[in-house]
C-alpha cells in the first residue's frame, strides 16, 4: 500500500546519521568543557569576592564636634 512507513533500512540510516553526529560532537565537548567549568568558577569567585567586599568594607564615620579648646581623641 504505502511505502512511506517505517522500514528497517530507514531506521538504521537514521541511527547511523545520529551516531556520526555524536562522534563529531563528543571531541568538541571534551575540549570545551574544561574552559566552561573555569568560566563558571571565575564567575562564582567574582560573586563571592563582591559579596565579601561589600560586607567587610563598610566603614562607620563618626563626626565629633568639639566647641572647647581641649584636645579631642578618637577611638
Amino acid at each position: 500500500m504505502f511505502n512511506s512507513g517505517l522500514s528497517l533500512t530507514k531506521i538504521l540510516g537514521g541511527i547511523s546519521k545520529s551516531l556520526t553526529i555524536v562522534e563529531q560532537i563528543i571531541p568538541i565537548y571534551q575540549k570545551i568543557s574544561p574552559a566552561i567549568n573555569n568560566l563558571r568558577n571565575i564567575a562564582s569567585n567574582f560573586k563571592l569576592n563582591n559579596n565579601v567586599n561589600n560586607h567587610n568594607n563598610v566603614k562607620q564615620i563618626k563626626t565629633i564636634t568639639n566647641n572647647s579648646n581641649s584636645p579631642t581623641f578618637f577611638n
